[in-house]
C-alpha cells in the first residue's frame, strides 16, 4: 500500500494527489504525526506540500510540529518557504527568536535573508548576537543586511574581528565604521583594499561597489 500511496502523492492529476493525502492521513502512514506528514512530503509537488503545511499549522500545539514547521524553511518551493516562516514569527511570544535564528540556517537565501529582517526589528542585544553568524553568509544581501545592523548597535568588537572577514564588502565596511571612530586597526584593511586590483567577477565586481 505504501509504494503505491507515494506514486499516487506524485501523480500528475492533482485529483488523484488529493485523494492520496487524504488516505495518507487516514491510514496514518508512516507511525501518524510527523511521519505521515514526511512522508508526504515526498512529494514533488507543491500543492501536496501545501496541504501538509496547513496539517502541520492545524496542528502546531502538538510535541512534534514546530521542529516539522521548520523543515519548511528547506522547502522548494519560494511561497511554502515563506508562509511558514511567517506562521512561525506571528505564533512567536515575546522575545523568542528561535524562527528567525531557524531561519538563518536555511539551505535557501531568501529564508535567511527574511531571518535577518526580523531579527533586526527585535532592537534587542540577544538578537544582534543571533546576527553575528550572518555577517559570514555567502550571499552578499544578508550578510550585508546583518552587517548594517551590527553597524548601527555600535558592535565593536564584532566589527573589529569583521574587518579580517573572507568577504571583500564585509571587510570594507566594517573597516570604514571603524575608520569613523579613529580605530587605528582599520587602517591596514582599508589600504590593502585601495591597493587591490579591481575585481572581475561579477559577484566580487557587487561587492567592491559597495
Amino acid at each position: 500500500v505504501t509504494p503505491l500511496l507515494l506514486r499516487a502523492l506524485i501523480d500528475r492529476y492533482p485529483p488523484v494527489r488529493g485523494e492520496a493525502f487524504k488516505a495518507c492521513l487516514n491510514q496514518q502512514v508512516a507511525g501518524g504525526g510527523a511521519e505521515t506528514l514526511r512522508f508526504i512530503l515526498q512529494s514533488i509537488h507543491a500543492d501536496v506540500r501545501r496541504d501538509a503545511l496547513t496539517e502541520v499549522m492545524a496542528q502546531i500545539k502538538s510535541p512534534w510540529a514546530e521542529a516539522l514547521l521548520y523543515e519548511f524553511y528547506n522547502d522548494p518551493d519560494p511561497s511554502l518557504r515563506k508562509e511558514a516562516f511567517e506562521f512561525a514569527v506571528k505564533r512567536a511570544k515575546a522575545g523568542e527568536l528561535d524562527p528567525m535564528t531557524k531561519a538563518l540556517g536555511s539551505k535557501h537565501y531568501d529564508v535567511r535573508l527574511a531571518g535577518v529582517k526580523e531579527l533586526v526589528k527585535k532592537r534587542t542585544k540577544a538578537a544582534q548576537n543571533e546576527l553575528v553568524p550572518a555577517i559570514h553568509d555567502p550571499d552578499l544581501d544578508v550578510r550585508q543586511a546583518a552587517l548594517t545592523a551590527l553597524i548601527h548597535a555600535d558592535a565593536d568588537d564584532v566589527l573589529v574581528q569583521a574587518m579580517s572577514s573572507q568577504h571583500l564588502d564585509v571587510r570594507l565596511r566594517a573597516a570604514a565604521a571603524r575608520a569613523r571612530v579613529g580605530d587605528p586597526q582599520s587602517l591596514k584593511p582599508l589600504v590593502a583594499l585601495a591597493t587591490e586590483p579591481e575585481p572581475t567577477d561579477k559577484d566580487r565586481v557587487k561587492a567592491w561597489a559597495l
